[in-house]
């Protein structure tokens, strides 16, 4: 089993520019070394974000929380909630 794993977090609807991401690319997104067994949350912590409410996490087009575990290869798009009528 893999000590490390590499996970790839795309932050969208403006989340990088309030993070202050220089030379971002949403649609590469943040490649990401971490223990293997660690949920997104840690992720998420490594990358630089402190508030993880506000925000919706997908995983193969279905909705994930801060406390699924991640896998090697996974891609989790990060973005904020959008409602309207």
């Amino acid at each position: 089993m893999a000590t490390t794993i590499t996970v790839r977090i795309k932050f969208f609807s403006g989340i990088d520019k309030d993070l202050k991401f220089e030379n971002y690319n949403p649609a590469e997104g943040m490649s990401l070394s971490i223990p293997s067994g660690k949920r997104l949350k840690f992720a998420l912590k490594t990358a630089g974000l402190t508030h993880f409410s506000s925000y919706a996490y997908f995983r193969s087009g279905e909705r994930i929380s801060t406390w699924t575990k991640l896998k090697d290869g996974d891609e989790v798009s990060c973005l904020r909630p959008a409602g309207g009528g």
